[in-house]
């Protein structure tokens, strides 16, 4: 009978999606028994139907029952056994019950915030194998070397946008629960496309404070190959705009207009914010700057008599809060806001959100670089109308309008 058709023989009667796996579960365990006896046979030297050579005094001695755990669910083979006890299969190695399909459950409920502990409860109820947290571990620290290549990883030269903010967490350190912000940049390069250019931790105090921090972030980009960046979108934190202008001097630093207003209704009457967000709005959805700045002296001098100091920081950053009005109407929204990375950091959050208090900043970084290669998996689409944008972008800055 031919190979397609002894398949067709087998499939023929199959009716119904259990039926199916059945004869599924039966073909792998037939060809895994078939390459064990097969192992077998190599290891004594002879194969089951001729004699046994002279001067060997091993034999098969039966067989010993085991449960594989496959992605479809349990299959129980007959492993060949040895009078001597000396045979070590390596299709399925002594002592081995998890297979790649558990690796990557457990780090994937690592990387949703699950403690060693609680993964190794899980396994143990859900799949019926037995592992320690320290196996756990050893499991997860594969990804430190992922995350160090992955970190240091060559980028490209040039970068339209980068948008850089922060995501924080709690950690233990030296026994005591602190505050940490992981910094994040997003990149936008020349086909239109976002990708994560880097993650570093730091306390929120030393990093926010710190112009010192972000020169050796920035100087980091620099060294993996970033030598030209069209501008960066952030946060107005101490020292960023500072370090932003020693490492890329021809680089624009476009302040988050978001964040901006959120800080001006600190100061602002719950009352009148609905109100005060109305006029706001006419000065980022002006044509241009001149029409902006009206925007906002009509804003000072309507509310001035009520909340004079929530606007001093408007006219203290304006240039920074207002060059978005420099470059094409199709991508301004995109880079007035850290909307893109904050977006990014919210479903990060999902992925992390069931710990509440990471043990150290290694399991920080082990959960949200997880997180990063499936949410960035996604990041498929390019900005709408990118050659067009792109074309404006390489114009100005050619003629250094921008």
């Amino acid at each position: 009978m031919k190979k397609k058709d002894a398949l067709d023989s087998l499939f023929e009667n199959i009716k119904t999606k259990e039926e199916f796996q059945t004869l599924m579960d039966q073909l792998y365990k037939r060809g895994v028994e078939t390459m064990l006896r097969s192992e077998m046979s190599h290891h004594l030297g002879y194969s089951p139907n001729e004699n046994k050579p002279q001067g060997i005094d091993n034999s098969r001695n039966g067989y010993s029952k085991k449960t594989l755990k496959t992605k479809a669910g349990e299959v129980e083979i007959d492993i060949p056994r040895d009078r001597n006890g000396e045979f070590s299969p390596i299709i399925v190695p002594k002592h081995q019950r998890m297979t790649d399909h558990l690796d990557d459950v457990i780090i994937k409920l690592y990387a949703k915030g699950m403690s060693t502990t609680d993964i190794e409860m899980f396994i143990k109820e859900t799949y019926g194998v037995e592992i320690s947290a320290a196996t756990v571990s050893n499991i997860t620290n594969e990804l430190i070397e992922d995350i160090k290549l992955w970190q240091n990883r060559a980028l490209d030269q040039q970068y339209p946008v980068i948008w850089l903010d922060a995501i924080h967490y709690k950690v233990n350190q030296s026994h005591r629960v602190v505050n940490k912000a992981l910094y994040i940049a997003v990149g936008l390069n020349i086909n239109g496309l976002k990708e994560v250019l880097g993650l570093w931790m730091g306390s929120e105090k030393e990093n926010a404070e710190s112009a010192s921090f972000w020169t050796a972030v920035l100087n980091d980009l620099k060294s993996r190959g970033v030598s030209s960046v069209y501008i960066f979108c952030t946060d107005n934190l101490p020292g960023l705009t500072k370090a932003i202008n020693a490492v890329y001097p021809n680089t624009w630093c476009q302040l988050c207009i978001v964040h901006q207003i959120r800080n001006t209704m600190k100061y602002v009457s719950f009352k009148d914010r609905k109100l005060l967000a109305q006029d706001l709005k006419l000065i980022y959805t002006a044509i241009n700057s001149d029409q902006a700045w009206d925007a906002l002296q009509v804003c000072i001098e309507k509310w001035k008599s009520k909340y004079r100091y929530a606007f001093q920081s408007w006219e203290t950053n304006w240039d920074n809060l207002t060059i978005f009005l420099k470059f094409p109407v199709e991508i301004r929204k995109m880079i007035y806001t850290t909307n893109v990375i904050e977006s990014l950091n919210s479903s990060i959050r999902k992925y992390t959100r069931n710990k509440s208090v990471f043990p150290n900043e290694s399991a920080v970084l082990k959960s949200v670089y997880f997180a990063l290669q499936q949410i960035s998996n996604k990041w498929t689409m390019t900005v709408h109308n990118w050659g067009s944008i792109y074309n404006q972008l390489l114009i100005l800055n050619d003629e250094k309008k921008i």
